[in-house]
């Protein structure tokens, strides 16, 4: 895991081998970041990984808010650099609001 800071204070971990992610605060009626919106979105994009014979992982890491996780695709393996790549070309021209790499 390495910290990713998002300003002096406040950040979230990082796994090594992670390709792509989304913040989650819950399914809060007032929630920027829906847990079903970031769940749709990194399962979209892990059949879109699959359909190019990638397998990956799910990890959840904390972060310094207390009202957010962080929810992780890990893909491990000589297939990272090409599922990095990958999940470029798929942001790149697919519609997301929490997905991130």
């Amino acid at each position: 895991m390495t910290w990713q800071p998002s300003d002096e204070w406040r950040g979230h971990e990082r796994p090594y081998y992670a390709v792509a992610g989304v913040s989650d605060t819950g399914m809060w009626s007032d929630s920027p970041c829906p847990s079903d919106t970031g769940q749709k979105e990194l399962a979209d994009l892990k059949a879109f990984l699959k359909r190019h014979n990638i397998t990956t992982k799910s990890m959840t890491s904390p972060s310094s808010n207390l009202f957010m996780v962080k929810q992780w695709l890990i893909v491990q393996g000589p297939k990272f650099a090409e599922a990095k790549k990958l999940v470029q070309q798929y942001l790149a021209t697919h519609e997301t609001h929490l997905l991130h790499d």
